[in-house]
């Protein structure tokens, strides 16, 4: 990891938990005003669903954020065990302009990209034909 300064990485990843902590904290803070508000009064039903609507997109966000954390939580470890910019999967460095732009990258794109094609393909199951 010589081509990396190592406190300026941590402190890239420190601010990006930081982001999402921020980012979590205010979803819970909308949603429960939102949910005790609507609570006060007779809903009609067209409200009601998009009252069900918003509250499974912030459960939804507080999902993909959770994933965030652990991915900058991982890239601290490997940053700390040497192995940061380092693909799991292939074993090459990541392009310094990946990491720039995503610190906690852990693939280089065509990896993450294989990656996100088979969990596309768990998702969807195999083609009929």
């Amino acid at each position: 990891m010589a081509q990396f300064d190592r406190q300026q990485v941590a402190a890239r990843l420190d601010t990006r938990q930081q982001e999402i902590e921020h980012r979590r904290e205010e979803l819970h803070r909308n949603g429960d005003g939102l949910t005790s508000e609507l609570a006060d009064y007779d809903q009609h039903p067209a409200d009601q669903g998009t009252e069900t609507f918003e509250q499974e997109l912030d459960e939804t966000t507080l999902i993909i954020l959770e994933e965030e954390e652990h991915r900058v939580r991982e890239a601290k470890k490997a940053l700390e065990e040497g192995r940061y910019g380092i693909c799991v999967d292939c074993g090459h460095e990541i392009p310094r302009e990946r990491l720039d732009a995503i610190p906690e990258s852990v693939r280089c794109v065509q990896d993450q990209r294989l990656y996100e094609a088979r969990l596309r393909q768990r998702r969807v199951g195999p083609s009929p034909i």
